[in-house]
């Protein structure tokens, strides 16, 4: 059986790539193949495929000198989305061998970083190459000398995929050609807008997003704490796990949220997608990571939040904006500012009427632009795969 399309992508199973899962479980159903770096971690084993796959780091590698140390030294190139060494021609073969055995087309590469090592094998294969930029990847490895040299190889890519005008005017600039880059943003599944039960008194807040420093988990409580003050009719639920989540619950304790504010940890998707048809305001302050410079895409829970006719409050950051009109489908703040989110989060608790109107607007532009339809049929267009051939 032939399946024309290959994604290659550093690992699958997390519950925060849902963009990964949909391009591979649902993007050319039945006609996929997956090359991935690994499906073991912590953090990962939440879903799978099951279409072909190539897990690369179950690849056997034959005994050569120092052959551990080498497929130690590959480990590690590959978790930090960096050139597959030259040593490991057994891998490389492997990989090759697979893609021609399931007559592979064409190639989508998740992650620019990680992807780039695959740009070689492509080429020698004659089988286009589409690298897909989604978050750290076209914003903190662009500050980086080495990797703005590097990315100039996808120059030779037949074409770049990522999801905002903001990170497509920064590949322009660092010197990739415009015509080669194609701006389609991630989408999501647009259900019928249901009646929200207004009549309640209280309020109640949800924010999804992992607990890492662009996500500012503690600026998003803040503004939270300041809100309550003057609405006390108000409850948040968190849906998240990181390396914050400590930071985070330990700031409610200590200004005494914790009987306000509910941590989920990691949810699966269909249990988000009910506190989001509870909720009345979904709130995320993404800013820029201070320290390494990574930041959002396109946040999909954002879109998801949406779509389900939620008013959103949120930062101008990244492509947010792009998404989130300010003063028409929710609020945008300036990054940091947990003073003015609280001003933003007070006014819709206020007001129903507002709430509803916003959360209306929201499910009509998340229809028109960020259907999982409209990108599924974005991405066969660019990758030149006919609806016809499933």
């Amino acid at each position: 059986m032939h399946y024309p399309l290959a994604i290659f992508t550093p690992h699958i199973g997390a519950l925060s790539e849902s963009f990964i899962r949909r391009h591979v479980q649902n993007l050319f159903p039945g006609r996929t193949v997956v090359v991935t770096g690994t499906v073991d971690g912590s953090y990962l084993g939440h879903w799978g495929i099951t279409g072909p796959q190539l897990i690369i780091d179950r690849i056997p590698v034959r005994a050569v000198p120092n052959g551990l140390r080498q497929h130690v030294a590959w480990t590690v190139a590959r978790r930090l989305g960096r050139k597959t060494p030259d040593s490991l021609p057994d891998t490389l073969s492997a990989i090759k061998q697979f893609l021609c055995e399931h007559h592979v087309r064409v190639i989508l590469s998740e992650y620019l970083d990680a992807g780039l090592q695959w740009l070689k094998v492509a080429r020698e294969l004659n089988i286009p190459f589409y690298g897909h930029g989604h978050g750290f990847d076209i914003s903190a490895r662009l500050k980086d000398p080495r990797w703005q040299t590097d990315y100039l190889q996808y120059q030779q890519a037949e074409g770049v995929i990522t999801m905002s005008e903001v990170s497509r005017t920064r590949l322009i600039t660092l010197g990739l050609p415009p015509e080669k880059i194609h701006v389609i943003p991630y989408g999501v599944d647009i259900p019928s807008l249901s009646p929200r039960n207004d009549e309640r008194q209280e309020i109640r807040c949800l924010a999804v997003g992992r607990m890492v420093s662009k996500k500012a988990p503690i600026l998003t409580l803040d503004a939270f704490r300041r809100a309550a003050e003057t609405h006390p009719n108000m409850r948040l639920d968190y849906v998240g796990t990181g390396e914050l989540l400590i930071a985070a619950q330990h700031f409610c304790k200590v200004l005494n949220l914790s009987d306000r504010v509910t941590f989920w940890g990691g949810l699966p998707h269909d249990k988000v997608l009910s506190l989001m048809r509870r909720a009345d305001v979904f709130l995320q302050h993404s800013i820029a990571d201070p320290v390494t410079g990574d930041e959002e895409g396109l946040p999909v829970s954002i879109l998801e939040a949406m779509a389900q006719g939620l008013p959103v409050i949120s930062t101008k950051h990244a492509g947010i904006p792009e998404a989130v009109v300010d003063g028409e489908t929710g609020y945008l703040v300036a990054e940091g500012d947990s003073v003015a989110m609280a001003e933003r989060i007070v006014v819709l608790a206020k007001d129903v009427y507002l709430r509803r109107k916003m959360g209306v607007a929201g499910w009509q532009r998340a229809q028109e632009r960020f259907s999982w339809n409209h990108e599924r049929q974005q991405l066969l267009k660019v990758l030149r795969l006919e609806e016809t051939s499933i």
